[in-house]
């Protein structure tokens, strides 16, 4: 008995070890510079700042680890599932109660991008989306916005990969990309196109990427992970990881 009750304080007192890979599953997209498939795994700036504060928070996941899927596939798995981390995601009003979240990683704004030879103005984005086909990226949260403000899902042109909207634009197969102003202009640079070739003609929304984490987490994880992200701003490793993405 008596060593019992010394095992059970010593449980008590120490606690549950370190989360490692096979309690968490961490998943994201290839949206660059963001996050992306690199050829030594996962990469951008959200993945190393992700695998830092993983390291502090106690989280054992490699870079192996993480699993790179289409966005619609990993938005509709942590819905799905209780032990899910995604990333990087748009904290949105739509989107409040669906997760728990951790951040921000960085601010983010998104626009309707067009080609400037083509002198688009665009003052109203659901009245535009009748006289312009729209190409977006699938499960985004700029998707998500246009429909909410009102604009039909048929009438947009949804895609799971960025760089296809940005051809489907050059071949005039849409007239109008929706996408995140960083991540575009990286992938036009990228892509060895001329960035001043494109402008955006409307600022559809301004937000803050975050990760999110499933529901059901531990909120003791998520916590820690919190307070993992909080030190590496305050010690200016995360803003030397975004600028070192610029």
């Amino acid at each position: 008995m008596y060593r019992l009750c010394t095992l059970l304080i010593l449980f008590l007192l120490l606690g549950p070890g370190p989360a490692g890979a096979a309690d968490v599953r961490v998943i994201t997209e290839n949206n660059p510079p963001l996050n992306f498939a690199g050829t030594g795994g996962p990469s951008g700036l959200a993945t190393d700042l992700f695998l830092l504060m993983a390291g502090r928070a106690g989280l054992k996941v490699a870079r192996k680890d993480i699993q790179v899927w289409p966005r619609a596939r990993g938005y509709r798995e942590i819905q799905e599932k209780s032990d899910v981390i995604l990333y990087a995601m748009a904290r949105t009003a739509a989107r409040e109660k669906l997760f728990r979240w951790i951040g921000p990683i960085m601010p983010l704004h998104t626009s309707l991008f067009a080609l400037k030879s083509r002198g688009i103005v665009i003052k109203d984005p659901v009245k535009g989306a009748w006289e312009y086909r729209y190409g977006t990226i699938r499960s985004s949260a700029s998707e998500q916005e246009l429909i909410r403000l009102g604009v039909p899902p048929h009438r947009l042109e949804s895609v799971h990969d960025r760089t296809l909207n940005i051809r489907k634009l050059l071949l005039g197969h849409i007239d109008i990309m929706v996408a995140n102003e960083p991540a575009t202009f990286y992938s036009i640079r990228r892509m060895d196109l001329n960035p001043d070739d494109f402008e955006p003609v409307y600022r559809l929304m301004s937000s803050n990427l975050y990760y999110a984490a499933s529901r059901d987490l531990d909120p003791a994880l998520v916590l820690r992970l919190q307070s993992a992200l909080d030190g590496l701003k305050a010690d200016g490793t995360a803003a030397r990881i975004i600028e070192s993405y610029r």
